[in-house]
Protein backbone atom coordinates (compact mmCIF):
# COMPACT_ATOMS: atom_id res chain seq x y z
CA UNK A 1 0.00 0.00 0.00
CA UNK A 2 1.31 3.39 -0.92
CA UNK A 3 0.68 6.16 1.10
CA UNK A 4 1.04 9.55 -0.12
CA UNK A 5 0.95 13.07 1.69
CA UNK A 6 0.58 16.73 0.09
CA UNK A 7 -1.18 19.18 -1.01
CA UNK A 8 -3.89 18.75 -3.55
CA UNK A 9 -2.30 20.64 -6.15
CA UNK A 10 0.92 18.38 -5.78
CA UNK A 11 -1.33 14.84 -6.07
CA UNK A 12 -0.48 12.88 -9.75
CA UNK A 13 -1.90 9.76 -10.46
CA UNK A 14 -1.85 8.24 -13.92
CA UNK A 15 -3.27 4.90 -13.21
CA UNK A 16 -7.18 4.44 -12.74
CA UNK A 17 -8.66 4.42 -9.72
CA UNK A 18 -11.24 3.19 -7.61
CA UNK A 19 -12.07 5.34 -4.92
CA UNK A 20 -13.65 6.88 -1.41
CA UNK A 21 -12.94 9.60 0.17
CA UNK A 22 -13.89 11.26 3.55
CA UNK A 23 -12.39 12.39 6.87
CA UNK A 24 -12.77 8.55 7.97
CA UNK A 25 -11.79 9.74 11.73
CA UNK A 26 -12.14 6.30 13.66
CA UNK A 27 -12.44 4.14 10.51
CA UNK A 28 -16.24 2.63 12.20
CA UNK A 29 -17.99 0.09 10.55
CA UNK A 30 -19.73 3.04 7.98
CA UNK A 31 -15.77 3.79 6.71
CA UNK A 32 -15.61 -0.09 6.43
CA UNK A 33 -18.46 -0.89 4.17
CA UNK A 34 -17.00 1.75 2.01
CA UNK A 35 -13.73 0.88 1.79
CA UNK A 36 -14.67 -3.04 1.83
CA UNK A 37 -16.63 -2.40 -1.51
CA UNK A 38 -14.08 -0.24 -2.99
CA UNK A 39 -11.52 -3.71 -2.66
CA UNK A 40 -13.93 -5.48 -4.90
CA UNK A 41 -13.26 -3.57 -7.85
CA UNK A 42 -9.75 -5.20 -9.29
CA UNK A 43 -9.89 -3.56 -12.73
CA UNK A 44 -8.65 -0.41 -11.57
CA UNK A 45 -6.16 0.68 -8.51
CA UNK A 46 -8.24 0.74 -5.02
CA UNK A 47 -7.47 3.73 -2.92
CA UNK A 48 -8.68 6.32 -0.36
CA UNK A 49 -8.35 10.12 0.13
CA UNK A 50 -8.19 11.34 3.01
CA UNK A 51 -7.63 14.71 4.74
CA UNK A 52 -4.78 15.80 7.50
CA UNK A 53 -5.50 17.45 9.61
CA UNK A 54 -8.83 17.13 10.35
CA UNK A 55 -10.99 19.84 8.55
CA UNK A 56 -12.45 20.53 11.82
CA UNK A 57 -9.51 21.87 13.65
CA UNK A 58 -9.00 23.85 10.98
CA UNK A 59 -12.13 25.42 10.07
CA UNK A 60 -13.15 25.76 14.22
CA UNK A 61 -11.84 28.04 16.59
CA UNK A 62 -11.77 25.98 19.03
CA UNK A 63 -9.73 22.35 19.75
CA UNK A 64 -10.67 19.47 17.78
CA UNK A 65 -10.32 15.75 19.15
CA UNK A 66 -10.15 12.57 17.10
CA UNK A 67 -10.62 9.12 17.37
CA UNK A 68 -7.78 8.16 15.54
CA UNK A 69 -4.22 10.05 14.32
CA UNK A 70 -2.72 9.55 11.03
CA UNK A 71 -0.57 6.80 12.36
CA UNK A 72 -3.68 5.07 13.50
CA UNK A 73 -5.54 5.52 9.65
CA UNK A 74 -2.63 4.22 7.78
CA UNK A 75 -2.63 0.94 10.46
CA UNK A 76 -6.00 0.32 10.08
CA UNK A 77 -6.40 0.77 6.22
CA UNK A 78 -3.23 -1.02 5.93
CA UNK A 79 -5.51 -4.31 7.12
CA UNK A 80 -7.59 -4.10 3.94
CA UNK A 81 -6.29 -4.73 0.43
CA UNK A 82 -5.90 -0.76 -0.76
CA UNK A 83 -2.91 0.32 -3.20
CA UNK A 84 -3.20 3.74 -2.33
CA UNK A 85 -3.95 5.94 0.59
CA UNK A 86 -3.74 9.62 -0.18
CA UNK A 87 -3.41 12.39 3.10
CA UNK A 88 -4.46 15.61 0.94
CA UNK A 89 -3.11 18.53 3.50
CA UNK A 90 -6.32 20.11 4.28
CA UNK A 91 -5.82 23.95 4.75
CA UNK A 92 -7.40 26.90 4.35
CA UNK A 93 -6.96 27.26 0.84
CA UNK A 94 -8.49 23.67 0.02
CA UNK A 95 -11.83 24.41 2.29
CA UNK A 96 -12.39 26.98 0.07
CA UNK A 97 -12.19 24.61 -3.06
CA UNK A 98 -15.59 25.01 -4.59
CA UNK A 99 -17.48 22.16 -6.39
CA UNK A 100 -16.17 22.67 -9.82
CA UNK A 101 -12.57 23.27 -8.52
CA UNK A 102 -12.77 19.88 -6.50
CA UNK A 103 -14.10 17.74 -9.34
CA UNK A 104 -11.63 19.00 -11.71
CA UNK A 105 -8.71 18.06 -8.75
CA UNK A 106 -10.83 14.49 -8.98
CA UNK A 107 -10.49 14.08 -12.44
CA UNK A 108 -6.77 15.04 -12.10
CA UNK A 109 -6.06 12.05 -10.03
CA UNK A 110 -7.61 9.80 -12.62
CA UNK A 111 -11.02 7.98 -11.08
CA UNK A 112 -12.70 5.59 -12.88
CA UNK A 113 -15.60 5.11 -10.27
CA UNK A 114 -16.14 6.34 -6.35
CA UNK A 115 -17.73 4.83 -2.96
CA UNK A 116 -19.58 7.24 -1.13
CA UNK A 117 -21.79 7.45 1.42
CA UNK A 118 -25.43 8.75 0.35
CA UNK A 119 -25.37 11.70 2.45
CA UNK A 120 -21.36 12.41 1.92
CA UNK A 121 -20.54 16.26 1.50
CA UNK A 122 -17.24 17.42 -0.13
CA UNK A 123 -16.02 21.18 -0.99
CA UNK A 124 -16.59 24.51 0.04
CA UNK A 125 -19.02 24.48 3.28
CA UNK A 126 -20.18 21.07 2.15
CA UNK A 127 -22.15 22.12 -0.75
CA UNK A 128 -21.41 19.10 -3.11
CA UNK A 129 -22.91 15.83 -3.34
CA UNK A 130 -22.98 12.56 -4.44
CA UNK A 131 -25.64 13.78 -7.08
CA UNK A 132 -22.87 16.33 -8.10
CA UNK A 133 -20.21 13.55 -8.09
CA UNK A 134 -22.43 11.89 -10.66
CA UNK A 135 -22.36 14.32 -13.40
CA UNK A 136 -18.75 13.13 -14.02
CA UNK A 137 -18.27 9.82 -12.47
CA UNK A 138 -19.70 6.55 -12.15
CA UNK A 139 -20.85 6.69 -8.11
CA UNK A 140 -21.27 3.86 -6.22
CA UNK A 141 -23.92 5.28 -3.34
CA UNK A 142 -24.08 3.33 -0.21
CA UNK A 143 -26.44 3.72 2.49
CA UNK A 144 -25.80 4.38 6.20
CA UNK A 145 -25.38 2.01 8.52
CA UNK A 146 -27.95 2.54 11.33
CA UNK A 147 -27.67 1.56 14.97
CA UNK A 148 -30.44 1.90 17.54
CA UNK A 149 -32.23 3.33 14.73
CA UNK A 150 -29.20 5.93 14.18
CA UNK A 151 -26.73 6.67 11.92
CA UNK A 152 -23.09 5.23 12.49
CA UNK A 153 -20.90 8.70 12.16
CA UNK A 154 -17.50 9.72 14.22
CA UNK A 155 -19.74 12.03 16.42
CA UNK A 156 -21.95 9.15 17.29
CA UNK A 157 -19.13 7.09 18.46
CA UNK A 158 -18.10 9.71 20.64
CA UNK A 159 -21.42 10.54 22.11
CA UNK A 160 -21.40 6.59 23.11
CA UNK A 161 -17.74 7.27 24.34
CA UNK A 162 -19.09 10.41 26.45
CA UNK A 163 -21.26 7.79 28.03
CA UNK A 164 -18.74 5.09 28.52
CA UNK A 165 -20.51 2.56 26.90
CA UNK A 166 -17.55 0.57 25.55
CA UNK A 167 -19.26 -2.23 24.12
CA UNK A 168 -21.37 -0.05 22.05
CA UNK A 169 -18.33 2.26 20.41
CA UNK A 170 -16.35 -1.29 20.08
CA UNK A 171 -19.50 -2.64 18.29
CA UNK A 172 -18.88 0.27 15.80
CA UNK A 173 -15.74 0.45 15.40
CA UNK A 174 -15.44 -3.36 15.39
CA UNK A 175 -12.68 -3.09 17.51
CA UNK A 176 -11.92 -1.61 21.65
CA UNK A 177 -11.89 1.64 21.32
CA UNK A 178 -7.67 2.58 21.38
CA UNK A 179 -5.52 5.31 22.12
CA UNK A 180 -1.56 5.92 21.86
CA UNK A 181 0.67 8.55 23.91
CA UNK A 182 3.85 9.01 25.48
CA UNK A 183 4.37 8.19 29.34
CA UNK A 184 5.27 11.72 30.92
CA UNK A 185 6.85 12.42 34.49
CA UNK A 186 4.20 12.90 37.21
CA UNK A 187 4.01 13.71 40.50
CA UNK A 188 4.40 10.55 41.99
CA UNK A 189 1.37 10.90 43.77
CA UNK A 190 -0.07 7.06 42.64
CA UNK A 191 3.33 5.56 44.03
CA UNK A 192 2.63 7.27 47.26
CA UNK A 193 -0.91 5.90 47.49
CA UNK A 194 0.75 2.14 46.54
CA UNK A 195 -0.52 2.28 42.73
CA UNK A 196 1.81 3.65 41.00
CA UNK A 197 1.05 5.01 37.96
CA UNK A 198 1.89 5.70 34.52
CA UNK A 199 0.99 9.53 33.05
CA UNK A 200 -0.19 9.40 29.68
CA UNK A 201 -0.08 12.24 27.20
CA UNK A 202 -2.59 11.35 25.00
CA UNK A 203 -2.48 14.37 22.58
CA UNK A 204 -5.49 15.32 20.21
CA UNK A 205 -7.22 11.94 21.10
CA UNK A 206 -10.63 12.18 21.99
CA UNK A 207 -11.39 10.61 25.57
CA UNK A 208 -14.06 8.66 27.06
CA UNK A 209 -15.86 10.64 30.04
CA UNK A 210 -13.99 11.14 33.34
CA UNK A 211 -13.78 8.05 35.44
CA UNK A 212 -12.09 4.66 35.96
CA UNK A 213 -11.56 2.37 33.48
CA UNK A 214 -10.28 -1.52 33.17
CA UNK A 215 -7.57 -1.00 30.18
CA UNK A 216 -5.49 -3.02 28.24
CA UNK A 217 -1.56 -1.00 27.47
CA UNK A 218 0.52 -2.51 25.26
CA UNK A 219 4.45 -1.81 26.38
CA UNK A 220 7.35 -2.33 23.84
CA UNK A 221 5.16 -5.76 22.00
CA UNK A 222 3.31 -6.92 25.11
CA UNK A 223 -0.19 -6.29 26.40
CA UNK A 224 -0.99 -6.01 30.00
CA UNK A 225 -3.83 -5.68 32.14
CA UNK A 226 -4.06 -2.12 33.84
CA UNK A 227 -6.40 0.37 35.43
CA UNK A 228 -6.98 3.89 34.38
CA UNK A 229 -8.34 7.15 35.81
CA UNK A 230 -9.60 9.97 33.34
CA UNK A 231 -10.09 13.14 34.98
CA UNK A 232 -8.93 15.86 37.09
CA UNK A 233 -7.55 14.43 40.48
CA UNK A 234 -10.49 15.57 42.89
CA UNK A 235 -9.27 14.18 46.11
CA UNK A 236 -5.63 14.76 45.95
CA UNK A 237 -3.77 17.35 43.31
CA UNK A 238 -6.35 18.72 41.51
CA UNK A 239 -6.18 19.72 37.81
CA UNK A 240 -8.27 21.84 35.36
CA UNK A 241 -6.97 19.65 32.67
CA UNK A 242 -7.93 16.33 32.37
CA UNK A 243 -5.35 13.95 32.86
CA UNK A 244 -5.18 9.82 31.77
CA UNK A 245 -2.92 7.72 34.12
CA UNK A 246 -2.60 4.09 34.47
CA UNK A 247 -1.60 1.83 36.53
CA UNK A 248 -0.35 -1.69 35.22
CA UNK A 249 -0.54 -4.58 37.43
CA UNK A 250 2.41 -6.45 38.03
CA UNK A 251 4.48 -4.03 36.43
CA UNK A 252 7.59 -2.39 37.61
CA UNK A 253 9.45 -1.35 34.85
CA UNK A 254 10.51 2.74 34.17
CA UNK A 255 8.83 3.51 30.81
CA UNK A 256 9.27 7.22 30.81
CA UNK A 257 9.69 8.48 27.55
CA UNK A 258 7.92 5.19 25.94
CA UNK A 259 5.42 5.25 23.42
CA UNK A 260 2.29 3.41 24.49
CA UNK A 261 -1.12 1.93 23.01
CA UNK A 262 -3.93 1.37 25.36
CA UNK A 263 -7.16 -0.11 24.57
CA UNK A 264 -10.37 0.86 26.70
CA UNK A 265 -12.55 -2.50 27.60
CA UNK A 266 -15.01 -1.71 30.69
CA UNK A 267 -15.96 1.40 32.87
CA UNK A 268 -16.28 0.86 36.48
CA UNK A 269 -17.23 3.66 38.26
CA UNK A 270 -17.21 7.39 37.77
CA UNK A 271 -14.04 9.71 39.19
CA UNK A 272 -14.93 10.41 43.14
CA UNK A 273 -13.31 12.62 45.86
CA UNK A 274 -12.89 10.94 48.92
CA UNK A 275 -12.35 12.48 52.38
CA UNK A 276 -9.19 11.46 52.86
CA UNK A 277 -6.33 9.49 51.32
CA UNK A 278 -7.06 6.45 53.27
CA UNK A 279 -10.46 6.11 51.43
CA UNK A 280 -8.87 6.86 47.91
CA UNK A 281 -6.52 3.89 48.53
CA UNK A 282 -9.62 1.72 50.03
CA UNK A 283 -11.24 2.26 46.54
CA UNK A 284 -8.39 1.45 44.60
CA UNK A 285 -7.77 -1.47 46.04
CA UNK A 286 -11.70 -2.89 45.44
CA UNK A 287 -11.10 -1.50 41.47
CA UNK A 288 -7.79 -3.34 41.41
CA UNK A 289 -9.60 -6.57 42.61
CA UNK A 290 -12.51 -6.25 40.60
CA UNK A 291 -10.28 -6.00 37.30
CA UNK A 292 -8.30 -8.92 38.62
CA UNK A 293 -10.96 -10.99 38.31
CA UNK A 294 -11.54 -9.76 35.13
CA UNK A 295 -10.73 -12.55 31.55
CA UNK A 296 -11.08 -9.85 28.75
Amino acid sequence: MKVIHAAYNFIRNSEPLTLTLGNFDGIHIGHQQLIERVVQYVDTKRAVLTFDPHPSSVLRDQPFRTLTQKADKIKLFAEYDLDLVMFIQFNEAFSQLRIPEFIEFLKSINIRRIVMGRDARFGYRGEGTVYHLKRYFHVIILDDILFNHTRVSSSYVKDLLLDADLNQAARLLNRPYTVHGTVIKGNNIGKQLGFPTANIDFGNYFMPKNGVYYVRIKVDGVWLKGMANIGNNPTINFSFDRRLEVYILDFKQNIYGKRIELSFYQYLRPEMKFKNRDGLIQQLKKDESTIRKLTI
